[in-house]
C-alpha cells in the first residue's frame, strides 16, 4: 500500500520509483531516518526532488514504500510439516528478521505514524496484517492435526509472543538473542497446546 502519494504530474516511471527504494534502502543502512532528506534520495537514485514530488510528499512516503518493497516477499514460511515445529521456527524467524536494520526503520517509522495515520495504515496493511495473517494460518493448522486447542483467541496468541520480540527490539533494554527467543517460542507453543496432543 502506497501512501501520501500526489496525483499531480506525470507518473513516475516504474524503473525510476524503484531506483528511489532502492536508494532509500540503501542510505538507511549509513543513516536514520530522522537524518535523511529529500535531496540525498534524489541524488542516490539519480532524479530530482520536483520529480520524487510527483510521487511522494515526504521522506516518510517514502521510506515506508522503500521498506515494503523490501519486506513484501519475506514472511517466512517454515518448511515444516510438524505444528509445534513450524510455529517455534516462525517465531525464531520473525525475532531473527527484526534485528539490524530493519527493527530499526521500524521503530522510526511507527515513531513517526503516532501522528501520521496513513503512514500507520501503511505499515499495519503492508506488514502486520500478512504476517499475523501467515501466524494464524500456523495455529490453525495446528488445530486441524489435534496439537493445538481449538479454543484459542488467536491474536492473544499472536500477541503473547510478539509483544516481547518487538519490546525487546526497540526498547534495548536487554538483547534480543536467540536463548530468549527460544524459550518464549517454546512456551507459547506450550500454552496452545491441546491436553494430550503430541509433544515435539
Amino acid at each position: 500500500m502506497k501512501t501520501d502519494r500526489k496525483p499531480r504530474g506525470r507518473p513516475m516511471d516504474e524503473e525510476l520509483g524503484e531506483r528511489v527504494l532502492a536508494a532509500t534502502w540503501a542510505l538507511l543502512a549509513e543513516k536514520s531516518l530522522s537524518e535523511l532528506t529529500l535531496n540525498e534520495i534524489a541524488g542516490a537514485a539519480g532524479t530530482s526532488r520536483p520529480a520524487l514530488y510527483r510521487r511522494w510528499n515526504s521522506v516518510e512516503a517514502i521510506v515506508i514504500d522503500a521498506f515494503l518493497a523490501m519486506v513484501e516477499d519475506e514472511v517466512p514460511t517454515p518448511g515444516i510439516a510438524e505444528p509445534a515445529l513450524a510455529l517455534q521456527e516462525y517465531i525464531v524467524s520473525l525475532a531473527r528478521f527484526l534485528q539490524g536494520r530493519v527493527g530499526r526503520v521500524i521503530a522510526e517509522l511507527l515513531g513517526r505514524a503516532q501522528n501520521d495515520d496513513a503512514l500507520m495504515a501503511a505499515f499495519h496493511q503492508g506488514f502486520l496484517v500478512p504476517r499475523r495473517k501467515h501466524a494464524r494460518e500456523l495455529i490453525a493448522r495446528g488445530q486441524a492435526a489435534g496439537v493445538f486447542r481449538a479454543d484459542l483467541d488467536l491474536d492473544l496468541i499472536i500477541d503473547l509472543y510478539a509483544g516481547p520480540i518487538y519490546f525487546r527490539a526497540f526498547s534495548k533494554h536487554v538483547p534480543l538473542d536467540r536463548d530468549f527467543v527460544d524459550g518464549l517460542a517454546r512456551l507459547v507453543v506450550e500454552a496452545l497446546r491441546r491436553p494430550g496432543g503430541a509433544a515435539d
